[in-house]
């Protein structure tokens, strides 16, 4: 049997396989390196795919040189229908994910109505599964959620939303002004079943997230998964002070699991500088403290740093943290300076000359503290590695120091 027919042959399978059980919600590639038994190489149970290693490279070659010869409008190139690309770009993605080209063909095809967005999320997903750092997936996706967005936005019953509102937060999605209808009845490009729940917008960021958390779980130190998942928080749901809570409650664990992992640790630190910028209505909402979040943060990394030595990236979360207290002492302070008490011009010049005075005194029992608490506590040890990346932490913090000062 020639390569070309194994290749439709298989290809015939894989569409055959998605229309019998169109829930499947994970494959892997099985190692079988050549077929032993005259039946098909892909096998279904339970919502999981397998397939034969061997089928793997003809099902791609197949599939890929069949929409590259249609892309490119050669001579010899076949009719392919819109349920003919959608079949090809499912099994190229399927084995190779970063091929841009059957991403932006399944682009064509949502903005001419031939494929939902809903279909392409769930495909998505289950690539993620299977390689779950793919950059040009999570690119994907985020183009998907914006299609969403505009279409949610276009489609909201009786709404009447402005550039400035959508933008209301730095270019942040204005989620009171979504009313989100996936039925194709009342939105253009998406084909779902009208009498199913489909899930709304927030239920698919949510749902995103737990998509970057085990993305993340499956590859280590993955940036492109916690990088999107900054960006599901930052441009689908607008940094709400509840998301906020949600996520550094979600991530502490993780990050005591994964501790040399950096970009989760970034991920918490973009969580921490959201709660910041937001400190007022947190503490006018929630009655929270942003200085009490840090200061538990700071105590979270003494007790892993103590517990797991010589892991870099913890010292480097320290530094953020400890900047991050110094600043949140500096904002409280000079809020008191702007909204002053006292009637008369001296008694306020005396009043921010002692709020200084006061402020230089807690930034320096902060900083002897700190020093104190590295060079005199169980966060050193005898490993010389771990020393080293304690010094490099009190080098920091004194040059830190005189920058203050400055």
């Amino acid at each position: 049997m020639s390569s070309d027919s194994r290749g439709c042959r298989l290809l015939s399978d894989l569409n055959s396989v998605f229309r019998k059980d169109p829930e499947i919600d994970e494959y892997d590639f099985l190692p079988v390196l050549e077929p032993k038994h005259n039946r098909s190489p892909l096998i279904l149970q339970d919502h999981k795919l397998g397939l034969e290693m061997w089928s793997v490279k003809i099902l791609h070659h197949y599939a890929y040189n069949t929409l590259m010869t249609w892309r490119m409008k050669e001579v010899n190139a076949k009719f392919l229908g819109q349920l003919d690309l959608i079949n090809l770009t499912r099994a190229i993605v399927l084995v190779n994910p970063d091929c841009s080209t059957a991403w932006n063909i399944r682009k064509e095809l949502i903005e001419s109505g031939d494929l939902s967005v809903a279909d392409d999320l769930k495909l998505g997903a289950l690539v993620l599964g299977k390689h779950p750092k793919s950059p040009e997936t999570f690119s994907h996706r985020k183009w998907l959620f914006t299609t969403l967005v505009d279409s949610c936005l276009a489609n909201s019953s009786g709404s009447t939303v402005s550039n400035s509102s959508v933008n209301m937060y730095n270019n942040f999605v204005n989620m009171d002004a979504i009313d989100v209808n996936l039925d194709p009845n009342v939105q253009n490009g998406f084909h779902v079943d009208p009498s199913s729940k489909q899930p709304d917008f927030q239920e698919h960021a949510f749902k995103e997230l737990r998509n970057c958390q085990k993305a993340s779980d499956k590859y280590p130190s993955n940036y492109n998964a916690w990088s999107h998942r900054i960006w599901v928080v930052k441009y689908c749901l607008n940094c709400s002070l509840q998301v906020l809570f949600g996520e550094l409650h979600t991530t502490e664990s993780w990050v005591s699991k994964h501790i040399s992992d950096h970009s989760g640790l970034h991920y918490r630190q973009f969580l921490l500088t959201s709660l910041q910028k937001q400190s007022i209505d947190l503490k006018e909402q929630f009655s929270v403290c942003y200085k009490n979040l840090i200061q538990k943060e700071l105590a979270t990394t003494t007790d892993l740093i103590k517990c797991y030595e010589g892991h870099e990236a913890l010292w480097y979360h320290r530094r953020y943290i400890f900047q991050n207290l110094c600043q949140s002492y500096s904002a409280g302070t000079l809020v008191e300076l702007f909204h002053p008490q006292h009637e008369y011009e001296d008694d306020i010049v005396l009043n921010i000359s002692q709020k200084k005075t006061k402020l230089e005194n807690e930034r320096q029992v902060l900083l002897l503290k700190e020093i104190d608490t590295v060079t005199k506590s169980d966060l050193t040890s005898k490993d010389k590695f771990h020393k080293s990346l304690a010094q490099k932490y009190i080098d920091w913090i004194q040059k830190f120091s005189r920058s203050l000062e400055s």
